[in-house]
C-alpha cells in the first residue's frame, strides 16, 4: 500500500505535512533535534552514518555523543507519530536513512526545479511565469533555527543567489513591458529580505521615480543609503546614485510659479538645529560656500567627526567596522543634532564619520564647538571604549590647495 507523501517546507520556517497532520518547528522543542532532522531529509537519498551526525552535530560538545545521538533519535521519532504511526526514520548498521517508501516533497527542490526550467525558456513569456512560480516558492530565507548551520551554508548562499537571479530577471522583464507598479510591488518584497542588493534597490527607487512617486522615491533612497552605510560600510552605489540625480531632475519637470518653487523648496516645519543631509548634497552645497566665501571674503570652516576605539589609529584602510562602532556613530549623531546651530549643514561621510560646515564661525569658534560635542560625546557613550577625533580645517584654505594657490 502506498504510503501518503510527506511535504517538506525549509524557507521561511521548517515544517513537515502528510495532508493531515502538521508538525512545525515550533512544536520540536530541542533545536538540535530539529537540525538533525532536516539533515536526514535532505540526505535522504541515502544512509548517513552515526559518526557523520556524531562529527557534525557534537563534535566537542558531549562527553558521549553516542549516547547523545541514540537519545535524540528516540525523541525525535516520538515527536514524528504526529504526523502518523509510520517509521519515518530507519535504522541502519551504523546510521539513520529516512524511509524511503515514504514520498517527500520539498519546497527547496521544486524551487530549483523551476529555476532550471526557466534557463531552457527561450521567451520572455515563458521565463515571465516562472519567474513568478520562484519568487513565490521562495518564502524567505532559510529558517533561523537552521541558518547558522556550517553544512547548509552553501545551501543557503545557493538558494539566495537563485532567488535574486529570478527576481531581477522578471524585473528586467517587466521594465521592458513599461509595468512599472509590478515592479514596485516586487522589489518592496524583495528588499525586504534582501535590502543590501543594489539592483534591488536601484529598480524600487526607479519605479518610483517613474510613477512620479517622488518622495517616496527620496525616502527609500534615503533608506537605502543608511543600509548601506551601516551593514557593509560603503557610500551610496553610483548605480543608485544616477536614479536619485534622475529622481531629483525628473520631479522639477513641470513647469511652476514661483509661488510653488517657494512652497515646494521650503521645509514645512520651523527648523531646529543643523541641516542633516546626504553626502551627495553637502558636495554642492561645499562648493557653493567655497564660491561665496571667495567673493564676500568670509572665513568658514569644515569639521571632520570620526569615532573610533580607544587607542587604536584610524586609517583610511581600515575596513573593519563592528557594532559597537556603528551605536557610537549614532550617538554623535545625536549629539551634533543637540548641540549644533540651524546654519549648520551637516553628513555622514562614512559609517564613523561626520562632516560639518560651521557657517560664519571663527577658528576659535570651530574648535569650541568641537570640544563641547566631544565633550557630550564622551559623556553619554559612558563605559564603552570609544573616543572622538575631530579635525577643523579653514574653507578658504582648501580653495586654494584646491586650485593650487
Amino acid at each position: 500500500m502506498k504510503k501518503e507523501s510527506v511535504r517538506v517546507t525549509l524557507f521561511g520556517s521548517f515544517s513537515l505535512t502528510n495532508g493531515t497532520s502538521v508538525l512545525r518547528e515550533e512544536d520540536i522543542y530541542a533545536n538540535k533535534m530539529v537540525q538533525v532532522l532536516a539533515y536526514i531529509i535532505m540526505h535522504r537519498d541515502k544512509p548517513v552514518m552515526s559518526r557523520r551526525l556524531n562529527e557534525e552535530f557534537w563534535s566537542g560538545n558531549s562527553r558521549n555523543p553516542e549516547s547523545a545521538l541514540r537519545t535524540l533519535m528516540c525523541r525525535l521519532r516520538s515527536r514524528l507519530k504526529e504526523l502518523g504511526l509510520e517509521d519515518y526514520i530507519c535504522t541502519l548498521p551504523g546510521g539513520y536513512q529516512w524511509n524511503l517508501d515514504i514520498p517527500v516533497e520539498t519546497d527547496y527542490e521544486q524551487f530549483e526545479d523551476i529555476m532550471g526550467d526557466i534557463k531552457k525558456q527561450t521567451d520572455n513569456s515563458g521565463r515571465k511565469e516562472l519567474c513568478r512560480k520562484a519568487i513565490s516558492c521562495y518564502r524567505g530565507n532559510i529558517s533561523a533555527r537552521l541558518a547558522c548551520e556550517p553544512w547548509l551554508q552553501s545551501h543557503i548562499l545557493k538558494y539566495r543567489t537563485m532567488y535574486l537571479e529570478a527576481a531581477k530577471m522578471l524585473s528586467g522583464i517587466y521594465e521592458q513591458e513599461d509595468r512599472w507598479a509590478e515592479i514596485e510591488t516586487l522589489c518592496q518584497k524583495v528588499v525586504t529580505q534582501e535590502p543590501l542588493d543594489e539592483d534591488m534597490q536601484y529598480w524600487l527607487v526607479k519605479s518610483l521615480q517613474k510613477q512620479k512617486k517622488y518622495d517616496q522615491a527620496l525616502f527609500q533612497y534615503d533608506r537605502a543609503k543608511t543600509q548601506f552605510y551601516e551593514n557593509l560600510g560603503i557610500k551610496t552605489p553610483e548605480k543608485l546614485q544616477g536614479v536619485f540625480r534622475e529622481n531629483e531632475a525628473d520631479s522639477r519637470m513641470q513647469a511652476a510659479a514661483i509661488s510653488d518653487i517657494v512652497w515646494e523648496v521650503s521645509e514645512k516645519e520651523k527648523p531646529k538645529g543643523a541641516f542633516f543631509c546626504d553626502y551627495q548634497i553637502f558636495r554642492q552645497i561645499y562648493r557653493l560656500e567655497m564660491r561665496r566665501i571667495d567673493r564676500v571674503g568670509i572665513s568658514e570652516y569644515i569639521l571632520l567627526l570620526t569615532v573610533q576605539r580607544t587607542g587604536k589609529l584610524q586609517t583610511r584602510r581600515e575596513s573593519k567596522i563592528d557594532s559597537g562602532l556603528l551605536e557610537g556613530a549614532a550617538i554623535l549623531e545625536q549629539v551634533v543634532k543637540e548641540l549644533l546651530r540651524i546654519g549648520d549643514v551637516v553628513a555622514r561621510s562614512s559609517p564613523v564619520q561626520y562632516v560639518i560646515l560651521l557657517s560664519a564661525c571663527s577658528y576659535e569658534a570651530g574648535l569650541a564647538v568641537a570640544e563641547r560635542i566631544k565633550k557630550k560625546f564622551l559623556k553619554k557613550i559612558r563605559q564603552r571604549k570609544l573616543e572622538l577625533h575631530y579635525e577643523l580645517r579653514d574653507l578658504s584654505l582648501q580653495w586654494q590647495e584646491a586650485i593650487g594657490k
